[in-house]
């Protein structure tokens, strides 16, 4: 545990920073770069906009599990609290160093060279952004930026979040009323596929690994309970609105796409759709307002991942599942040491340069400690019933196991379309679980 003398987390965050927090990491690379890959797996207009619909559900759903928990147990760290109270610390280790390592580090860091293509975009060559060494400086050059930024303290870095969440919800339902306006329904209207061949269960599972992708991020906020004011009433009234906040948005902005381009001339885009929606309804001298509408987006996204992730590490070494020096806060209410590791592997990542990280590999781990993490919710039912849970899953027991069995099911097709991809998850998570055991272990901790 902390030391009670030194600085704590503060409580002050309010209902209206927390969704700010959610809508801010959730809409930005996958929005971005994902709808262009998921028209060519599903190919049908009324598919694209029923599969985002169904990522929404499944988000609002687990939402509701994970809510419960969070009120129950407002600490920092988020899904890593739930899983560590549920199963013991080896499985809080797993699930809150999968997180940092893999799901959060590579977004971020994915972020920020998204960031840096953009930047190139915008002032070089419309033929496209450099590749190399360039554009991964200039995303570490961002990293050090939100570094900086987070130094100062939660208040500066919320009150930064509140303001380019505004300016990004303004930009998206922007984009979304020209494109439905201006456009003549071509994509909509034809219902033309991209090919004759129907959607196959890979096709579905590819599309489905994006457009999680996309929604990741709306359980984040949890990740800061101990600094939300009243959390047992404000966290579930965060974490639900922010999820159907972003689902309604993204419905739109997918709608304005369809309604501006055919599934094909999505599928031929690559991270820019929203250009080239814009493009065909205003012309070519629209593509720069998006790019840099775009780019505030991303700005926005990538903050909350020096937001949560810091606090995902403080969580975990106060328990002994990292160093002790992470645990740490300094007089601002910033748990600096973990912002500085958490940095570092960010910026370590971005210095490559390169946006291809594998959305399907970080899915298929992220889905996989999900469910892991919602299964804890009944263990919890089951073991701690005198627990106080000042908000409850509504439907209980069938809404949260149809929740828990959307995602054996979703899992359990990913593993059978792409057994490679899976295999790589499952030997990382092992590796992972290994270490938790040692780890657990030298503590004398909870197995």
């Amino acid at each position: 545990m902390s030391d009670s003398s030194q600085p704590q987390l503060k409580r002050v965050l309010r209902v209206r920073d927390g969704l700010a927090v959610t809508v801010g990491i959730v809409i930005g690379a996958g929005i971005l770069g994902t709808p262009g890959l998921i028209a060519a797996q599903l190919q049908d207009p009324v598919i694209i906009l029923g599969m985002w619909f169904f990522g929404g559900i499944v988000a609002g759903l687990s939402t509701l599990v994970l809510a419960e928990m969070a009120a129950a147990f407002p600490e920092a760290g988020g899904k890593y609290v739930f899983a560590r109270h549920a199963w013991g610390d080896t499985m809080g280790f797993v699930a809150g160093w999968s997180e940092v390592i893999v799901t959060r580090g590579f977004s971020g860091a994915s972020k920020a060279v998204l960031i840096s293509t953009y930047i190139f975009l915008l002032i070089g060559d419309s033929a496209g952004a450099p590749e190399g060494p360039w554009v991964g400086i200039v995303a570490l050059s961002v990293v050090l930026a939100y570094f900086l930024l987070h130094t100062r303290g939660l208040k500066a870095s919320t009150t930064f979040q509140n303001v380019t969440t505004a300016i990004k919800v303004v930009i998206i339902l922007a984009i979304a009323a020209v494109g439905i306006a201006g456009g003549n329904a071509s994509g909509i209207g034809t219902g033309s596929m991209v090919s004759g061949e129907a959607v196959g269960l890979l096709g579905y599972a590819l599309a489905y690994q994006s457009i999680s992708f996309a929604y990741y991020g709306w359980e984040d906020a949890a990740k800061m309970s101990e600094e939300v004011v009243e959390p047992g009433t404000a966290l579930p009234k965060i974490l639900l609105g922010g999820a159907v906040s972003v689902m309604v948005l993204y419905l739109l902005i997918n709608v304005s796409y369809l309604v501006a381009l055919t599934p094909a001339e999505m599928a031929e885009s690559d991270l820019d759709v929203a250009v080239r929606a814009t493009a065909a309804v205003f012309g070519d001298g629209a593509a720069t307002m998006v790019l840099v509408a775009s780019l505030l987006i991303l700005i926005s996204s990538a903050n909350v991942n020096f937001l949560g992730l810091p606090r995902v590490a403080y969580g975990l070494a106060r328990h002994g599942l990292a160093p002790r020096a992470l645990g740490q806060v300094d007089a601002r209410g910033t748990p600096r040491n973990a912002l500085y590791v958490i940095s570092a592997w960010i910026g370590l990542l971005a210095l490559s340069g390169s946006f291809s990280l594998l959305i399907r590999f970080m899915m298929t781990v992220a889905i996989t400690v999900d469910t892991m993490v919602l299964l804890g919710y009944f263990r919890l039912r089951a073991t701690r019933p005198e627990l106080e849970r000042p908000f409850r899953m509504p439907g209980h027991p069938v809404l949260p196991a149809i929740t828990i069995a959307l995602y054996i099911a979703i899992l359990v097709i990913i593993v059978w379309t792409q057994p490679q991809l899976a295999l790589g998850a499952g030997l990382m998570l092992l590796a992972m679980l290994v270490a938790g055991i040692i780890t657990t272990r030298s503590n004398g901790s909870r197995a």
